[in-house]
């Protein structure tokens, strides 16, 4: 399911187009509670131990930057990969934690999981798979963007979410992108009392690469404003800019028309570091990317939640 930016409804609990897709909510509902049992009847138990990096909210809640970083932070203590399930839709972030962990992208989890242990590796970070019921998971850690929190939280079609919101019990942790929300503090503790909360932001590392120069921005993302809004927070100066559907691949041809454009205004092209890498190589030297940081609060403290 690929869009510009989520649909408009899906974050309005008022909004009444929710009602025109209740009937297949409840079909997609049907469908996965069937395939859950039919998981969790053969679920297996493994040695190695598993972390798993998840969401309920479709899409774009910062899965994959908080898996490297926990990746990185661990791998010092004791052998550590990471598990992305292989779809050719996602090989822009496949390529980019490729490029900096040590990644296993199976199609099947288990199969992955299976494949690390006889390894030698001790932890297995799994970005994505909490709706993956084939195997125990040791931690899990929920995802959330704080100003979307979970929309008008109905499930998909009608709304954005992968699970009811019920499946919160099903998670140790929370980490919520963005300022303070009580609101959604209040509600994952309603679901489950002793969730422990921790808030995250991201940080610009090479801004000093910015400076002094005007950008076309393009990016192929879950949440495409999101990444404008950060560019103007961090005050590169924005010309342009347009939005491409999650995971798109950019071909040649597109970028050759991107710089020929604006290279002769004097503008540079600026993208995300998940797209850049879904760049060749021979247009790579005429783009600029961002390099961002996950900060998160109280980090030790996170750490020892997860470890």
């Amino acid at each position: 399911m690929k869009f510009l930016s989520t649909p408009k409804f899906w974050n309005d609990k008022s909004h009444p187009l929710k009602y025109c897709f209740f009937l297949f909510s409840l079909i997609y509902y049907i469908l996965f509670q069937i395939n859950k049992m039919k998981q969790i009847i053969f679920e297996k138990e493994i040695k190695i131990k598993t972390i798993c990096v998840g969401n309920i909210y479709l899409g774009g809640t910062g899965k994959t930057p908080l898996t490297e970083k926990i990746y990185h932070n661990l791998k010092d203590l004791k052998k550590t990969c990471i598990i992305k399930k292989f779809r050719q839709s996602q090989i822009d972030e496949i390529n980019m934690l490729n490029s900096k962990t040590t990644i296993f992208t199976p199609k099947n989890r288990l199969a992955g999981l299976i494949e690390a242990e006889q390894k030698g590796f001790e932890i297995a970070i799994l970005d994505d798979g909490m709706q993956d019921f084939s195997f125990k998971k040791n931690r899990s850690i929920l995802c959330i963007k704080s100003k979307k929190g979970f929309g008008n939280e109905n499930i998909l079609p009608a709304g954005p979410l992968r699970e009811p919101l019920s499946a919160i019990q099903n998670y140790e942790v929370a980490v919520i992108n963005g300022k303070k929300n009580f609101v959604l503090e209040n509600l994952l503790k309603s679901f489950k009392k002793d969730i422990k909360i921790f808030y995250s932001s991201y940080v610009l590392k090479n801004k000093e690469k910015f400076y002094n120069k005007k950008f076309f921005a393009f990016s192929g993302i879950a949440d495409n404003k999101s990444f404008i809004d950060f560019l103007k927070k961090n005050d590169v100066n924005i010309v342009e800019n347009k939005f491409f559907p999650d995971h798109y691949i950019f071909s040649d041809n597109q970028i050759e028309k991107f710089i020929l454009k604006y290279k002769k205004k004097g503008v540079e092209l600026i993208t995300t570091e998940k797209n850049y890498n879904s760049i060749s190589s021979r247009c790579k030297k005429d783009i600029f990317f961002t390099e961002i940081d996950l900060q998160i609060d109280n980090f030790k403290d996170f750490l020892n939640e997860i470890n």
